[in-house]
């Protein structure tokens, strides 16, 4: 069975693939680790190589013990700890016994010719895979300020990125995500978004259910540990109250956006399309090469943004070599754009009066699964 997904796609049994990155490159002594699923394809025995092997980073890797031989043939000599603890995405404590739930769940989808309970559970299970890995290589005296989840699919384009996220990158965002946001650092959680829900969900409140709309980004997400620990218990405080009252939630972007509304001053953003933004200019599309200019698959921007300098400008070099037009290659060079906070994006949308609908739902002392 194949599950149609860019979180994570089963091959030769493979049923969940997770890895942590080590940043080597230090700065301000930053430390970043990063977890990603991987989506090798029946199709193509090399996409797991050239979804990996460019990014110089120590790899943290969940996989099934049967594939643990092949997982560690794909990394090569670059390093990598395999954890073969989960055989499939109904393993993990939050999903253990939901398997019928989910199956009930699928015939409420719209899109069920395209999905399965297993994909649902596979793209749930990602803030528990973040917080897990991000706590089991914490307990091996490394200690990280800031972890990432990215969908492996991120990296099949050409590129250039190696040590990536940047660390002097992070901490400038994170630094500047508190300014505008007045929260503290540790108690901010980056997602990159796609564009603000309609100004109609003005009224939305939690007991509505989950919000089914392109606003974030699910691919991309992290922060400090203890960020990363309170997404996963609010995220699935929110999944179990919504599952129990019938409401569908196999799409972890509706949940996302839901929790967006909810908790805006704790998000930070980057929003590519922002008319508003200083590097924004309206070409009147959007395409491959729009308002910043020619930036690749404008869904990864997020990408070029982490990076340092000098790996956006060879960035920037490799799209200016892919452009057919020599006019337009003048003048579409990828420009930064700023960090936003979710709550200034969503007052913009829904108007200066607009203040986030109160939580029905909080988290006690034994919130955790």
């Amino acid at each position: 069975m194949r599950w149609k997904t860019n979180v994570f796609l089963p091959v030769f049994g493979l049923s969940l693939l997770l890895l942590i990155y080590k940043v080597h490159s230090i700065l301000r002594h930053s430390r970043t680790s990063m977890v990603q699923s991987l989506e090798p394809e029946p199709e193509s025995s090399t996409t797991a190589q050239t979804s990996q092997t460019r990014i110089l980073l120590t790899i943290y890797f969940y996989t099934p013990p049967e594939l643990a031989e092949l997982v560690a043939e794909v990394r090569g000599n670059l390093p990598i700890t395999i954890n073969t603890t989960f055989s499939t995405p109904f393993d993990i404590p939050p999903l253990i016994d939901l398997k019928e739930a989910y199956e009930r769940m699928h015939t409420m989808d719209r899109e069920r010719s395209r999905h399965s309970p297993e994909l649902y559970a596979m793209w749930n299970g990602k803030p528990y895979y973040l917080d897990e890995a991000l706590r089991n290589a914490n307990s091996q005296s490394n200690q990280y300020s800031y972890a990432f989840w990215i969908d492996a699919g991120s990296f099949r384009s050409e590129h250039v990125y190696r040590n990536w996220p940047d660390s002097g990158r992070v901490e400038e965002i994170w630094d500047e995500g508190s300014r505008v946001s007045g929260v503290a650092k540790e108690d901010l959680l980056f997602f990159p978004m796609w564009n603000p829900p309609h100004a109609s969900m003005s009224n939305w409140e939690d007991s509505l259910g989950p919000v089914d709309t392109e606003f974030s980004e699910g691919s991309f997400f992290g922060g400090s540990p203890q960020t990363i620990r309170w997404w996963r218990e609010i995220f699935f405080l929110y999944h179990d109250h919504y599952l129990s009252e019938g409401v569908f939630v196999g799409k972890d972007q509706t949940l996302i956006n839901a929790l967006f509304l909810i908790f805006p001053s704790r998000i930070i953003t980057v929003w590519l399309f922002d008319p508003d933004a200083p590097a924004y200019t309206d070409q009147g599309i959007q395409d491959t090469e729009v308002s910043l200019g020619n930036c690749g698959d404008n869904w990864y921007y997020y990408e070029f943004w982490l990076s340092n300098v000098q790996t956006r400008n060879g960035m920037r070099n490799l799209w200016y070599s892919k452009s057919w037009f020599h006019w337009w290659k003048d003048r579409s060079t990828c420009r930064l754009t700023r960090v936003l906070s979710i709550k200034d994006v969503l007052t913009r949308r829904f108007g200066a009066a607009w203040t986030p609908p109160k939580a029905t739902l909080s988290l006690g002392p034994s919130s955790l699964r």
